[in-house]
């Protein structure tokens, strides 16, 4: 397996300030005439093109009693339009070699996203521009009812099913009260999404889904010219709209603690709390960024310090800022381990709270905040489709895509008094939301059956004003270019090495490959090369887990340990200036993990939890249980949970440092770094 790093033609200058180096982010806006907004980056060491189009429209845009309109049409927009035929547009682009063709609805906007070969960018753009301009040319009542019906499903599995999902939806609709656009959830009620009517629809898209109410992002392998005459045939003719006017919401704030309990078909306690914070992007915002970090990010931080690691009263806890237009929601979240409850983890959170409400956090952990934001950005880069999704972010919100580097410098200016007064000020007990999930009867929300379509002619195609889209578009060139080789040399002791180069980005990403995995458990282990391989950044004989945790945080480095049925790998990616710190914490990794006896328990409780907590998810059964029948259970794919489970209950030490020594020797592995 070899490992190749890909590159994004974006590079970082100096800057005054250098906890943040300035990224340099070209790219050119311009509007059309009708309104829509295009946003254009030229990136030719990429093989793609980046299709990204954001419509200003979310749940932020409805009404009471017809919410989800907006998810409605991230659904109704793949079934066809006026010179396209039914259920085509995914097809069509996966025919000549798209990836990631979806969309997705947030609270405040729906994008809609492709990546591309440069030669069918001419034919992406002949998709979107058709559903922006000629979607109710084809929409009828059949299409709507069968929409509906699969929205409803996807509700009862995303919000209904799975464990805890209702506890998320009941802390919301706390948090926002009934009028607030965010009350409900993105995809609305069933009853909301049964109510809606053909004429409410139509009405909804002509409102906002329209140029002037969209912004469209391209960035890759392009020819900028090029691209924008395509723009202009494709998107130029079709009408503006009506302007949209903002949304005009009061952000809620709760006069008291609200609490319930939700009970629900789970084996773990869980408890969640929850705040209406700062707006995107005005102050506040970021320092709820970062005391989310301080507190529930990774394994540095507080409360999995705490929680997770040392008393060992939590399976999992996590803390987020999900920053939105109207009131943002600061979440904190923890699931107990078996024996413990609720009452204890809400007693634990609370005493971080106050912590960091009186003290602030350290320079130490502010500068790891700054250090690991600035390289999951540099990191992002790499992707033409990221870049694209953070140009409109941004222009969204801001109407400014270059606000990279000033979002950058107001998280790295946060500091410790300023996140003490966000934890005084916005994450005070009277006001916030508290959910308990207790084990119990799942209690659904009403789930009314869908009444009969009402018979309604079928939409007649019209004659097309310009019938030149009704053609496919051909495809056109491929730009040329140079990928990187593989120069392979082996070290002294038998490790081959695969050196990839590209200078774009400042970074390097290195794997260590070993072809022992599942498929070399010995009978009556299955698991055991998994739970070794996670083991062995738990510590090493001159580090322990927490400072493995803490030097990777201080790098903004990342270190991973995963193992397959084929093999097992350790994975370590890095800016490059710490370069050889981080490949040097890798190696201690690879070379002498320690297994710590007190690691090992700990691990081994929360992995027989995670066991047992899947026996609650359907979606986490059916897939093992389709594997135990297909492989059967002398095959490494066919062990059931329970299998894994009772092995994992006498995997020792010993068995531990048996594996390792025997995957992680050479010439057993092979290191394959990009650079």
């Amino acid at each position: 397996m070899m490992a190749m790093v890909f590159v994004a033609g974006c590079g970082v200058i100096p800057a005054h300030d250098d906890r943040v180096p300035e990224v340099s982010l070209s790219f050119e806006k311009y509007t059309l005439g009708n309104g829509l907004e295009v946003i254009l980056r030229k990136d030719d060491q990429t093989p793609t093109a980046a299709v990204n189009l954001w419509y200003h429209v979310g749940p932020a845009n409805e009404v009471e009693g017809r919410r989800g309109f907006a998810h409605l049409f991230e659904h109704m927009m793949f079934q066809g339009s006026g010179h396209t035929a039914k259920d085509a547009y995914s097809p069509t682009l996966q025919a000549v070699g798209a990836s990631e063709v979806n969309a997705t609805t947030g609270y405040d906007r729906t994008n809609f996203f492709e990546d591309v070969p440069p030669s069918a960018l001419e034919r992406a753009l002949w998709l979107e521009s058709d559903r922006m301009g000629f979607l109710l040319d084809s929409f009828d009542q059949e299409q709507l009812s069968n929409q509906q019906s699969v929205v409803r499903n996807e509700r009862r599995q995303t919000y209904e099913g799975p464990p805890y999902a209702l506890s998320d939806e009941a802390m919301v609709h706390e948090l926002f009260p009934p009028g607030h656009p965010y009350h409900a959830n993105v995809m609305g009620s069933h009853e909301d999404i049964q109510a809606a009517k053909l004429a409410d629809v139509r009405d909804f898209f002509m409102k906002y889904y329209v140029p002037n109410n969209a912004s469209l992002a391209i960035v890759g392998n392009i020819d900028i010219a090029a691209t924008k005459a395509m723009i202009e045939k494709y998107f130029g003719s079709i009408p503006r709209g009506a302007d949209v006017p903002a949304p005009q919401v009061a952000i809620p704030r709760l006069a008291q603690e609200h609490r319930l309990t939700v009970t629900d078909q789970v084996e773990l306690q869980r408890v969640a709390m929850a705040w209406v914070t700062s707006p995107i992007y005005t102050p506040g915002d970021a320092e709820a960024g970062v005391a989310a970090s301080v507190l529930g990010e990774g394994k540095t931080s507080r409360l999995y310090e705490t929680l997770v690691h040392r008393t060992g009263i939590a399976q999992s806890v996590s803390a987020s800022q999900m920053s939105l237009s109207h009131g943002s929601m600061f979440t904190v979240s923890a699931t107990a381990k078996p024996g413990h409850t609720a009452d204890e983890l809400e007693a634990a959170i609370q005493r971080e709270l106050d912590a960091l409400a009186a003290n602030g956090p350290t320079p130490t952990e502010l500068k790891a905040v700054t250090t690991a934001s600035y390289a999951r950005v540099v990191f992002g880069l790499e992707s033409p489709s990221e870049v694209a999704d953070l140009l409109n972010k941004y222009n969204h919100y801001l109407g400014d895509p270059g606000f990279l580097n000033q979002d950058l410098r107001r998280s790295a200016d946060v500091d410790a008094q300023a996140v003490k007064r966000f934890v005084t000020e916005q994450l005070p007990r009277d006001r916030r939301v508290v959910v308990r999930t207790v084990p119990g009867e799942k209690v659904l929300p009403p789930d009314p059956p869908a009444p009969p379509a009402a018979a309604e002619p079928a939409v007649e195609r019209v004659p097309s004003a310009e019938p030149w889209r009704n053609t496919v578009p051909e495809l056109g060139p491929t730009p040329a270019m140079s990928l990187p080789s593989a120069e392979r040399f082996e070290l002294d002791n038998g490790l081959p090495v695969y050196l990839v180069e590209s200078h774009g980005l400042p970074l390097t990403v290195a794997a260590l490959v070993s072809r022992w995995g599942g498929a070399t458990d010995p009978p009556g282990q299955p698991g055991l090369a998994n739970f070794a391989t996670s083991l062995m950044e738990e510590g090493t004989q001159s580090r322990d887990a927490l400072g493995i945790a803490r030097e990777l945080e201080g790098l903004g480095a990342s270190l991973s340990t995963s193992s397959s049925t084929d093999g097992s790998s350790i994975s370590v990616g890095a800016l490059a200036p710490q370069l050889g710190a981080a490949m040097a914490l890798m190696a201690d990794v690879a070379r002498a993990p320690a297994f710590p006896p007190a690691e090992i328990e700990l691990a081994r409780g929360r992995w027989l939890a995670a066991l047992e907590q899947g026996l609650d998810d359907p979606s986490t059964v059916a897939p093992g249980v389709m594997s135990h029948e297909l492989y059967g259970e002398l095959h490494p794919d066919g062990h059931t949970s329970a299998d894994r489970g009772k092995a994992l209950q006498t995997t020792s030490r010993e068995d531990l440092q048996r594996f390792h020594q025997a995957a992680f020797t050479p010439p057993q592995q092979r290191l394959d770094p990009g650079r």
